[in-house]
């Protein structure tokens, strides 16, 4: 059904202009030829606020200059209507126009304010609220209504800000009506990039919370009611107004605070003094700032400052109102001020200290989300190191065995070239060079298996370490620092080159460990256990004192080379901490069995 109504959201303005004109015309609100004319211009400017925003700002402003040259041709009604039409107005044109559109209609959206009060207050009959003695109860009410008509027009100069901003990223679609709504027509602005702190109207939120929203928002309306029960039927929309703000605080900050602006200078216009439903404004503040965009939090800092300065005017003034006439007032003006400077301290410090604990908590919120991503790529990173140190440890092993592998072909090649040569003058010799073929090309293919799945083709030189230079690294480890206790088990065996190399460079890794990381106050043993069908590696150390460091974050690039190594050459090899000692264990078959698939 959506799909089908996207051509036509162009037609919502005119529509919603005509309606409000035909309800103003059945209603006989205009008793004045001159009042429809104004309304007709108001009217207009709806209409055309998608398809021609700037043409829809100068009418705007020619319905409100009729209004202003002509101040009887509407009542107080009228007025009040009026004003409503050019919310709408002002949405419209600031959700589509351009960025020199919509600044000209803040700056109109400010001068709504004074003129708005003058035609209510003044040229206009009205009885917004009770005059208060002598002039002051008319400054008072003319500040406060200049105020709440400001407001309302700068809450629907922000509202239209956000929906246009919003209708324009392809990723915001759909995330409101009023952005769905607005997204054909319109001026082309440029798209903010993606990531940054973009206006959003209507805040993603979980089921579980706008639940718990709702339901803090109606406990607190029916617990502040028992203070004002009894009372007016003004002081209950007040306190509905603020509860409302509370339930929109986390959905929309924005609107939160629009609403409770609204209801701040209601309450004023009413004449109350400050009661427990006045907290709600302070977690607005805290909202505004925790989980708004970048403008919503600017316009809460403003609010808590000029809230603060309203506040105090409003409470010195009602207060010197209450106690004396206003042609006694000028007597007490040193006491004034300083009361007004310390109601404006407190009431700055309070409604500060709401904004800024809501900054301070979106600044932890968004510390933990910036730790957790860390850990994660930190993870992702030894991941990555991981695989690289083990590729890299393939390409050492390739490029250590080329040469033993090369070596015992060549034995092979070399005996079985003579054999053949030799089978007629010496057939004895013919069973001894098969027989170190057979020994040479068992070796061999241990080797060869060491090197399948490489596919690597560097190539070093140099002679390859074996069994018999361990002596000399232990002596090297001594000289370092490490005292090595070397135990040998068992009847030594010959190995083939490769299983030599692997037995040598698993025992180097795990004493390098031992030296970096283990406590060389402490001998370290290593064990060989020469059995029948391979050799056992048992290499312990002691580890310091010290808490040990998380798994990955000592290094520990060794282990998996030797469990590499260990894996190639057939066997297993074992590293892990226990009862203060760091062990590593390794067994290396030396037979050469068959290998399913290994040389398919």
């Amino acid at each position: 059904m959506l799909e089908r109504l996207i051509p036509f959201r162009w037609l919502l303005e005119p529509v919603i202009g005509v309606l409000f004109l035909t309800l103003w015309l059945l209603a006989q609100l205009g008793q004045d030829v001159r009042g429809t004319i104004t309304m007709v211009f108001l009217c207009g400017a709806i209409a055309l606020s998608r398809i021609a925003p700037s043409t829809a700002l100068g009418i705007a402003a020619l319905g409100v200059l009729l209004d202003l040259i002509d101040v009887v041709a509407l009542p107080t009604s009228g007025q009040w209507c009026g004003y409503l039409a050019l919310l709408l107005a002002v949405t419209g044109i600031v959700s589509h126009g351009r960025p020199v559109t919509r600044w000209l209609a803040l700056a109109g959206a400010l001068l709504v304010g004074p003129i708005g009060a003058y035609l209510l207050l003044f040229a206009a009959e009205s009885s917004i609220v009770p005059a208060a003695p002598g002039g002051a109860g008319a400054l008072v009410r003319t500040v406060l209504v200049v105020l709440m008509l400001s407001i309302g027009q700068v809450m629907a100069w922000l509202l239209g800000f956000v929906v246009g901003r919003q209708r324009l990223t392809q990723r915001s679609a759909g995330s409101s009506v009023l952005v769905w709504l607005a997204q054909s027509g319109g001026a082309v602005t440029p798209q903010a990039a993606p990531g940054s702190d973009e206006p959003v109207l209507v805040r993603r939120l979980s089921r579980t919370q706008l639940v718990l929203d709702v339901v803090i928002a109606a406990a607190f309306f029916l617990l502040a009611a028992v203070g004002v029960f009894g009372q007016s039927a003004h002081a209950l929309l007040v306190l509905l107004g603020l509860s409302i703000a509370l339930a929109l605080r986390r959905l929309s900050p924005p609107v939160a605070l629009g609403v409770a602006w609204f209801s701040a200078i209601g309450q004023m216009l009413g004449g109350g003094g400050i009661t427990p439903g006045d907290v709600a404004i302070l977690a607005v503040l805290y909202a505004t700032s925790a989980y708004g965009d970048r403008i919503t939090r600017w316009a809460g800092l403003i609010s808590a400052g000029v809230g603060a300065i309203v506040a105090a005017l409003y409470l010195t003034l009602t207060s010197a109102l209450s106690q004396t006439m206003f042609s006694a007032v000028s007597s007490r003006l040193g006491e004034l001020a300083l009361q007004f400077v310390f109601l404006a301290v407190v009431s700055a410090t309070v409604l500060g200290l709401s904004w800024v604990l809501g900054l301070l908590a979106r600044t932890w919120r968004n510390a933990r989300v910036s730790r957790r991503a860390q850990i994660a790529a930190e993870e992702q990173r030894q991941r990555a190191q991981q695989s690289v140190v083990v590729e890299q440890e393939r390409n050492r092993i390739a490029r250590d065995m080329h040469d033993v592998v090369a070596h015992s072909l060549a034995v092979v090649i070399a005996q079985a070239d003579g054999a053949r040569y030799a089978r007629h003058a010496d057939p004895e010799s013919v069973d001894e060079a098969l027989k170190t073929i057979s020994t040479t090309a068992r070796e061999a293919l241990g080797d060869v298996r060491l090197l399948l799945g490489e596919l690597r083709h560097s190539q070093g030189s140099g002679p390859q370490p074996g069994i018999d230079d361990l002596q000399r690294l232990l002596e090297q480890l001594n000289h370092a620092g490490l005292p090595v206790a070397f135990t040998q088990e068992g009847v030594p065996t010959p190995l083939g080159g490769g299983l030599q190399m692997a037995i040598y460079r698993i025992v180097q890794e795990a004493l390098t460990n031992a030296l970096r990381h283990g406590d060389t106050n402490e001998e370290a043993q290593l064990v060989i256990d020469w059995r029948q069908d391979g050799v056992k590696l048992t290499v312990i150390n002691r580890m310091p004192l010290v808490p040990a460091l998380p798994s990955g974050a000592r290094g520990g690039h060794g282990v998996p080379g030797m469990r590499e190594r260990a894996t190639l050459a057939g066997g297993w090899l074992s590293a892990e901490p226990g009862n203060g000692l760091f062990t590593v264990s390794a067994y290396l078959p030396s037979a050469v069995g068959p290998h399913p698939g290994t040389l398919a």
